[in-house]
């Protein structure tokens, strides 16, 4: 079951539970970290090549599962972002507002 970033947004504002919602797509700009991942590996392998035939299988995995994942990020497939949101307060109050006033003397 799939669900956009923008649905999540959406889902949490109807929900009410939530004073403020806000969601961001971060696809574009971590986009080049999935193959920038693989590269590193390319470039220094030697961690994985003393490690033996078990470690290269699941290093060869990654690789794999790691380019998918751009693919289907860049194709818009996939997005990566994040949903923050800030609850509303059990009395009602809107956090950071200061209803009472106090004086010192």
């Amino acid at each position: 079951y799939f669900v956009s970033i923008k649905d999540y947004e959406d889902i949490l504002l109807e929900i009410g539970d939530f004073e403020t919602v806000g969601a961001d797509d971060w696809t574009t700009p971590t986009i080049a970290s999935w193959r920038h991942s693989i590269w590193v590996g390319v470039v220094d392998p030697w961690i994985v090549v003393f490690k033996g035939p078990l470690v290269w299988y699941k290093t060869v995995r990654e690789i794999v599962t790691l380019e998918r994942m751009h693919q289907a990020f860049d194709s818009g497939l996939m997005e990566y972002g994040m949903i923050k949101g800030m609850k509303k307060s059990a009395s009602g109050a809107v956090p950071g507002e200061n209803k009472e006033s106090v004086s010192s003397n």
